[in-house]
C-alpha cells in the first residue's frame, strides 16, 4: 500500500496583485500579517492631500492625490489595483491603473479634501472629493461599478460660498458620504491682519432649499460650531462619522485638542456650541501644561461602533522633543477629555497616552490615524530612530492588539532606506478594510533626486494541504 506523505505549502495571497475581497478573512490574525512596499508612480512633485481608502464591495485599495504645476494648474490624481476591466498602468508590473482629472486654474492649492467614499447598492459605489474653487467650496462626485469602471462622468456642484463665512479655507475640509451626500467640516477664515477663523459643518437636511451655505439655496445645512481670532486659532478639523451614525469633529483649538459632537442641552449636561451655543458640546482632550505646545494637526478615526475613537496629535514640551499621543475614548475611568454624564457628574472619558517621541522640536512629523475592526487605534508617524539615520515609515498599536497583557504599544517599522539621504513617510495616510487589513499611501523623497508616491499594503499569509504520493 502507498503511504501519502502530506506537506504543507504556504501561499502568500498578495492583495496588491488582486482585487479579491476579503471581507470573510479573520480579524484576528490581521495584525500578524506580512506587508507589501512598492512604488505607485516615481518622480512625482508638489503633490498634497494624499488620502486611501477601501473602495467598492470588493473593497479595492484606492489613493488620491493632488498635484499643482506651473503655470497654476491642478490635477486630482486616483491609483487604485487594476482588475480586469481595468489593466495596470503604473506600480509594480502595471498592477496599478493612475488615473487624473483637471480641478482647473480657480483651484486653490491645499485645499483638497480626503476622498470621501460609500457603497450606493450590491454594484456600484461612489467617491466624492471637496476643494476651494474660486469663491466657493466645490465638491465632485463620482460613480463607479465594483470592477472600478466608470458609471458616468465626474459631476461637481458649489457647496458652500466662503463669503458667508468668511472668504477663503484655511487648510483642506474634511469629508465624509452620508447616503449619497456630501458631508464637511472646514475652518473658514476672514481676511487682514486677525482674521477670525470658523469651524463649519456642513449636513444634508433634504430637498427643501436652505440659504446657510449658498445664497441661492442648496440642500445642505451650514452651521458654524466654534470661531477664534488670530491665524491658526482653530485648525485641521478631522470630521467623521461612525456606522451607528454617531458624528465628531477633532481639531486644535487654542493650544488644546478639542472634541465636538451634536448634544441636547440639559441641566446636568448642557451643550455649550454650535449654532444658538446649544446643540453641540466641544470639550477639551489635552492641552498639556502652560508651557508645552500641541501641534496644530489633529487627526481622529471611528472604528465599527461610535465607541471606538482615537485621536493622534503631537505635543512638545520645554523638557522632552515632540512627542506623537494618542487619544482613546473609553466612556469613563480616563486621564483626560473631562465630560459630563446625564446625572452632571464630571467623568475624564478619554485616555491620552505619549507613544514615542517622533521629532526634535524644528521638525514636522507626518501621522495618521485608522481604527481597526476590533476597535484598536493604530497610527502611522515617520521617524528617524537614530540621530544622522534615515527617516523611517512606522505603524504603531496598543500591545493588546496582538494579544500581550503588558501595557504599552508596539513599534512596527513599514519601510524606509539604508541611506539618511532618503526620507520615507512624509503624507502617510493609513485605512483598514473589514478584515483588519492595512493599506497605506505615501512619499519618498531624496536629497538628490525625485520624491516617489508608494504604497504599503497587507496580505494574508494561507497555508494549504499539498499531498504528494
Amino acid at each position: 500500500m502507498k503511504t501519502k506523505r502530506i506537506l504543507f505549502l504556504t501561499i502568500v495571497l498578495v492583495l496588491a496583485m488582486s482585487a479579491v475581497s476579503v471581507e470573510a478573512a479573520s480579524t484576528s490574525t490581521a495584525v500578524n500579517q506580512p506587508w507589501t512596499t512598492g512604488v505607485v508612480k516615481a518622480g512625482v512633485t508638489n503633490i498634497s492631500n494624499l488620502s486611501t481608502a477601501f473602495v467598492g464591495a470588493n473593497e479595492i485599495p484606492m489613493l488620491s492625490y493632488a498635484v499643482t504645476t506651473t503655470p497654476k494648474v491642478t490635477k486630482i490624481y486616483q491609483a487604485h489595483l487594476a482588475t480586469s476591466v481595468m489593466p495596470g498602468n503604473c506600480g509594480p508590473s502595471n498592477t496599478w491603473f493612475c488615473t487624473d482629472w483637471n480641478a482647473g486654474a480657480s483651484f486653490y492649492p491645499g485645499t483638497l479634501s480626503n476622498m470621501a467614499t460609500e457603497r450606493y447598492g450590491a454594484t456600484t459605489f461612489g467617491l466624492k472629493w471637496a476643494y476651494q474653487n474660486g469663491a466657493y467650496i466645490r465638491g465632485t462626485t463620482n460613480e463607479r461599478y465594483n470592477d472600478m469602471s466608470l458609471v458616468g462622468a465626474y459631476n461637481s456642484e458649489d457647496l458652500i460660498q466662503l463669503s458667508k463665512f468668511g472668504g477663503g479655507l484655511a487648510g483642506a475640509p474634511s469629508l465624509v458620504m452620508d447616503g449619497g451626500h456630501f458631508q464637511m467640516a472646514a475652518i473658514i477664515q476672514s481676511g487682514g491682519d486677525f482674521p477670525t477663523l470658523k469651524l463649519v459643518y456642513m449636513h444634508y437636511t433634504g430637498n427643501t432649499p436652505k440659504t446657510s451655505c449658498i445664497d441661492t439655496g442648496t440642500v445642505y445645512q451650514c452651521d458654524v460650531i466654534e470661531e477664534a481670532i488670530g491665524y491658526g486659532s482653530i485648525s485641521s478639523p478631522s470630521l467623521q462619522v461612525a456606522p451607528d451614525g454617531t458624528v465628531g469633529i477633532a481639531y486644535y483649538y487654542g493650544r488644546a485638542v478639542k472634541y465636538a459632537y451634536p448634544h441636547t442641552d440639559s441641566v446636568p449636561w448642557p451643550s455649550n456650541c454650535g449654532p444658538g451655543g446649544n446643540t453641540w458640546r466641544c470639550i477639551s482632550i489635552f492641552s498639556g501644561t502652560p508651557t508645552g505646545t500641541v501641534g496644530p494637526v489633529v487627526k481622529f478615526a471611528f472604528g465599527a461602533t461610535g465607541s471606538n475613537r482615537g485621536i493622534a496629535f503631537t505635543y512638545d514640551d520645554t523638557l522632552i522633543e515632540k512627542t506623537l499621543y494618542n487619544a482613546t475614548y473609553v466612556g469613563s475611568g480616563g486621564n483626560c477629555g473631562a465630560d459630563f454624564t446625564s446625572l452632571g457628574a464630571t467623568v475624564s472619558k478619554w485616555r491620552c497616552t505619549d507613544v514615542v517621541i517622533v521629532a526634535a522640536a524644528t521638525y514636522t512629523p507626518s501621522f495618521s490615524i485608522a481604527v481597526d475592526p476590533q476597535g484598536y487605534s493604530v497610527m502611522s508617524y515617520d521617524i528617524a530612530p537614530e540621530e544622522f539615520s534615515p527617516v523611517f515609515l512606522y505603524i504603531t498599536y496598543p500591545n493588546a492588539r496582538t494579544g500581550s497583557a503588558a501595557p504599552g504599544w508596539t513599534a512596527q517599522k513599514i519601510d524606509g532606506a539604508p541611506v539618511t539621504e532618503v526620507s520615507t513617510g512624509a503624507l502617510a495616510a493609513l485605512s483598514f478594510n473589514s478584515a483588519g487589513i492595512g493599506f497605506m499611501g505615501y512619499l519618498q523623497a531624496t536629497d538628490y533626486g525625485p520624491t516617489d508616491l508608494r504604497f504599503a499594503l497587507q496580505h494574508f499569509q494561507i497555508a494549504l494541504p499539498l499531498v504528494l504520493h
